[in-house]
């Protein structure tokens, strides 16, 4: 299917926020909500949860339902919009079985043509990238806050790993990381691994079609890709695209996690705008790692030295250390 195609792609290689246009309009009011609106708006749902949504067997299931739903006029105490979307959400979750499932009120944002951009952080000069040290030992030491979807990103993960090219052993802070960007791990990740390593196969379009995700170019020094100690911190508030990044460097042999397991959130989600009313989150992709031939999802990502979020570091340190016989 030509559009989710292009919503994975947008997902893997794009940034968001880099969208241009000349003319920017805001969108116009909402009407009254109304009985009729419910629904248009509960059929339109139907239509994009058979479209898009990752398990068809499941939006299957909701579609029934809701349509039996309608029916039967389970609706016709909803009097308001709000209300609308609280029932609304609560019934897809639980017919579904599916917590991923999120109905909210489509937000006012901009248009430009048919298409909706929301507005983009501003202060990203760091691009995440917020502790760059070379420690004693000549151990390598980053910080990382956020996975930001940006072309710029890519620029100052290049400056950073550079700066630590000529260490001994790096270890990479995310136990306070946020953010969804799949690119910027992926481009990360290669200065660690071998070029057209597959990092992960990526199932869409309702689990008929695979995007194989591989290791990127680039001009890196060599010898990070070989029997470089690297040591990952985590917390139990690492998910996404953090876990993705743990998660495929862990296997691969790549890296050691230090910290908390992880939340456990493998699934790749997106919001779609549903109607003028209503959007749904929902997941539309799944990876999974070529070793493993599975994902973290409700797992977490677990770790090689189980210790408290706030010690990690200083284990890691001491890891990092008794590997290079530093005492």
């Amino acid at each position: 299917m030509k559009f989710i195609k292009v919503i994975l792609l947008t997902i893997l290689c794009l940034n968001l926020g880099m969208v241009q246009a000349k003319v920017f309009k805001l969108v116009t009011p909402l009407p009254n909500f109304t009985h009729k609106n419910i629904i248009e708006s509960s059929l339109e749902l139907i239509d994009v949860l058979e479209k898009y949504y990752i398990f068809p067997e499941k939006s299957e299931i909701i579609a029934k339902q809701l349509q039996y739903n309608l029916r039967s006029n389970k609706f016709n105490q909803i009097n308001n919009l709000g209300q609308f979307i609280h029932e609304l959400g609560i019934f897809v979750r639980r017919v579904g079985e599916d917590g991923y499932l999120d109905i909210i009120e489509t937000s006012p944002q901009f248009e430009i043509g048919n298409s909706q951009v929301s507005r983009v952080p501003t202060n990203i000069t760091s691009f995440g990238f917020e502790k760059i040290e070379i420690l004693s030992g000549n151990i390598g030491y980053l910080k990382l806050d956020y996975f930001y979807q940006n072309p710029k990103a890519e620029l100052k993960a290049a400056q950073v790993f550079d700066y630590l090219s000529e260490t001994e052993a790096i270890i990479i802070d995310l136990r306070d990381v946020a953010g969804e960007s799949i690119s910027l791990a992926q481009y990360m990740m290669s200065f660690f691994i071998e070029q057209n390593t597959i990092l992960t196969n990526v199932i869409y379009d309702k689990q008929t079609k695979t995007e194989v995700l591989k290791s990127a170019p680039n001009l890196s020094n060599d010898r990070l890709k070989h029997n470089f100690p690297v040591y990952i911190l985590t917390s139990a508030f690492v998910s996404g695209t953090g876990e993705f990044f743990s998660y495929t460097l862990k296997h691969l042999g790549k890296a050691l996690i230090v910290g908390e397991k992880t939340m456990g959130v493998a699934y790749i989600s997106r919001k779609l705008r549903v109607d003028q009313f209503i959007s749904i989150n929902m997941p539309i992709a799944i990876p999974m790692h070529p070793v493993t031939k599975t994902n973290w999802e409700q797992e977490g990502v677990v770790p090689d030295f189980d210790v408290n979020a706030d010690l990690s570091f200083d284990m890691a340190y001491k890891l990092a250390k008794e590997h290079l016989n530093i005492f």
